[in-house]
């Protein structure tokens, strides 16, 4: 049986911090947190489950999070925005709740965040509501192509709640597609390219189907059927008409079965079943290099979060999360950082009071180091695969800010590699810096 859960927060995606890698799980796992913690936010009271849902990077340093203050209970939607240097939090307007469960941006200055019951938009200078909905139902994804052109799904595919249906924002009026417009109304998650290619998949049994919006109307795609039969469809990303992505889980009526992703390149469909049994997928994105990344709580007697990765070559690896003092973690969401290989995800961490969101990096850019406080931090160094040294900076107890170094950079210690500190130098590369 499916887990149940709505759009955007991990219900059924928690797993436990202390679950470990089994000996017989075939490709490779990393041994060392790629992923590492560069935000964690409590939001109210302390049994308060904050969590983060979405995440969007529009621009290289320009990113939000967004989620509620306590998803799963009476909730806030919350805000956090990168400016190139550090997070911060970012004031929504006020009477608003529940939490977002969903994000999409044309731009920087053109950012759209869905909740249940109403849409937000970012002008680039402050957030407004621009829809409300009172008629209710679930919403569970957003598209956007420009100002003048939006659109909102709502399906009740997962959760069993009513959907809210697929609606359209033309920058005058908001106009609700019915059933006479075909799979439209069934949409559970959208992506889209242009005004004239967006694609869909709609999340009805027997585990859903491929569609797409070709400027004028909405249609199956029927070439999608064989690659992804039997499969439980979840999410979609088109980052191109020649690159779309479409996960799931087979066989589709299974409570654990195998992580699918499927891929169109323009001209046909290709599948690639992944080594592992999971419980759930979520939202993904691509690596930057042709591969994807995805979030999923692998099945079994220990269930564990992981971050799986599917190279432009086929191969699968997976990774681990840094999952900091916590008794669960889950992660709902990821965001490439146009044009690098650095990637932001979201979601929370679960404790026995309660819980926090947190944010993830993978890859960081070493622009991107400036955090909060500024306090003296010790620099760590590790070899990491071929030709790369993993540099962790931390002070005072904090998390580690974690970021990659070629071995072009020669360094001059006192003592052997891999040593607790960085203790010499090669004039020009500080010992000591402050974030």
């Amino acid at each position: 049986m499916k887990i149940a859960r709505r759009a955007g927060v991990v219900l059924g995606s928690i797993s436990a911090a202390t679950a470990t890698l089994g000996a017989s799980m075939p490709a490779r796992a990393a041994s060392t947190p790629d992923w590492q913690i560069v935000a964690k936010v409590h939001y109210g009271t302390a049994g308060n489950a904050s969590g983060y849902s979405a995440v969007i990077a529009p621009a290289r340093n320009d990113a939000w999070a967004f989620g509620g203050t306590n998803p799963g209970g009476p909730s806030s939607p919350t805000a956090e925005r990168w400016n190139g240097r550090r997070w911060e939090s970012w004031p929504l307007p006020a009477g608003l709740n529940g939490f977002i469960v969903a994000a999409a941006a044309s731009s920087p200055s053109n950012v759209w965040a869905v909740a249940e019951g109403y849409a937000l938009r970012w002008n680039g200078v402050r957030w407004t509501v621009a829809k409300t909905w009172s008629t209710g139902g679930e919403i569970t994804s957003v598209a956007v192509i420009s100002r003048r052109n939006v659109w909102v799904f709502g399906s009740s595919g997962f959760s069993g709640q009513p959907g809210l249906g697929t609606w359209h924002y033309d920058g005058r009026a908001w106009t609700r597609l019915g059933r006479a417009a075909g799979p439209a109304s069934s949409v559970f998650r959208a992506s889209a390219v242009s005004q004239g290619d967006i694609w869909g998949i709609t999340a009805g049994p027997p585990g859903g189907s491929v569609v797409h919006y070709n400027g004028t109307g909405w249609e199956e795609v029927a070439a999608a059927d064989a690659v992804l039969a039997g499969t439980q469809l979840d999410a979609i990303l088109a980052a191109s008409w020649d690159n779309v992505w479409v996960s799931g889980t087979a066989p589709a009526d299974a409570a654990d079965g195998r992580l699918v992703l499927a891929h169109w390149n323009g001209r046909c469909w290709r599948r690639f079943p992944s080594p592992w049994r999971v419980q759930q997928p979520e939202r993904f994105a691509t690596d930057g290099a042709g591969g994807i990344w995805i979030p999923a709580v692998t099945g079994g007697d220990s269930p564990a979060t992981w971050i799986l990765h599917l190279s432009r070559d086929g191969a699968w690896t997976r990774m681990k999360i840094a999952d900091g003092a916590g008794v669960g973690v889950g992660v709902s969401d990821l965001a490439l950082v146009p044009g690098t290989t650095t990637l932001w995800g979201t979601g929370g961490l679960v404790t026995t009071a309660g819980g926090d969101a947190a944010i993830w990096d993978q890859g960081v850019l070493i622009e991107h180091l400036a955090v909060r406080a500024r306090r003296p931090v010790r620099v760590h160094l590790a070899i990491g695969g071929p030709g790369v040294i993993q540099v962790w900076m931390a002070g005072k107890g904090r998390p580690a800010v974690h970021f990659y170094l070629t071995t072009r950079l020669y360094l001059t210690t006192r003592r052997s590699l891999p040593g607790p500190a960085l203790t010499g130098r090669r004039p020009g590369l500080p010992v000591t810096a402050r974030d």
